[in-house]
């Protein structure tokens, strides 16, 4: 009985040995790390959003942040589009004017259920409609639950440099991504319809409210911001902007603006990214 015991506690030695030699990590016994590498798209018309300024322009601090969270960062254009996670740890669609491919945008899921973390940012109305769209085609093959809307959240109250198209989001539910989160800046985006599985996790203030329909020239190019049609104008009580979801082993985080992260390349003052805790929202979601 004596030898058993002892045989059965050496077993058990054992086990817990190899538990430790693979970190407590759940794929054994084949567990490899995360990549510490992100891949930004800018291969899919993204640079509209940057208005002719160019990447490093729009996303030098960007790059910059991530690097000293210990990432390398590589840019779609250069390294190609392909969202392996055996190379990326973290891919970042900015607003693609151009849709995906079939087989990028399974790539892209197969990619989210392994374990990546995945971060789509909307634009604002309708100079964002089919960048919008192309980002909801992904939510949608991933099950995510996460739509984003052709409008854009004002706030005549609660607002950056008196700029009603630029509010101040103050309202945060508990999440990691929220942590210690008093304010962000929210430059020129849209709304969010969630559903589950996505989880809403910042709202707009009570005094906020959306526009539609932005108004269009005779050659249906958009007049441009803040020029909106009067009669689209809608409050309401919740306006979801930003929002996750869990989706296979991986991480899905939504927002409906692309210059939240960016540099300030229209008016030269403070970065956006810099504003207020707009920074730290991008260091807890890289952390989450």
């Amino acid at each position: 009985m004596k030898s058993l015991v002892v045989r059965l506690g050496l077993l058990l030695l054992i086990v817990a040995f190899g538990l430790g030699q693979f970190g407590g990590c759940s794929c054994i016994p084949s567990c490899t790390p995360i990549p510490k590498v992100v891949l930004i798209d800018d291969a899919h018309n993204n640079e509209n959003n940057f208005d002719g300024y160019g990447f490093d322009a729009f996303y030098g601090k960007l790059k910059t942040t991530l690097q000293d969270m210990g990432y390398t960062v590589n840019r779609a254009s250069t390294a190609g589009f392909s969202p392996s996670i055996s190379v990326y740890g973290i891919v970042i669609l900015p607003a693609p004017f151009d849709a995906y491919t079939s087989s990028e945008t399974q790539a892209l899921v197969d990619f989210v259920r392994a374990g990546g973390k995945l971060i789509i940012l909307g634009e604002w109305g309708g100079y964002g409609d089919s960048a919008n769209a192309n980002l909801n085609a992904i939510s949608t093959a991933l099950g995510a639950g996460i739509t984003f809307n052709n409008n854009t959240v004002y706030d005549d109250t609660n607002n950056y440099n008196s700029t009603s198209y630029w509010p101040l989001i103050t309202n945060f539910v508990s999440h990691p991504t929220t942590n210690g989160l008093n304010t962000l800046a929210y430059l020129a985006g849209c709304s969010l319809t969630v559903q589950s599985p996505g989880t809403p996790v910042a709202y707009s203030s009570g005094s906020a409210y959306t526009r539609v329909n932005l108004l269009r020239d005779s050659g249906g190019n958009g007049a441009g911001i803040g020029m909106k049609s009067p009669d689209t104008k809608e409050r309401v009580t919740s306006i979801v902007v930003a929002a996750v979801a869990q989706v296979g082993s991986g991480k899905l985080i939504a927002i409906g603006d692309t210059n939240i992260f960016g540099n300030d390349v229209y008016y030269h003052q403070t970065d956006f990214i810099d504003l207020y805790n707009n920074k730290k929202f991008l260091q807890n979601i890289v952390n989450w």
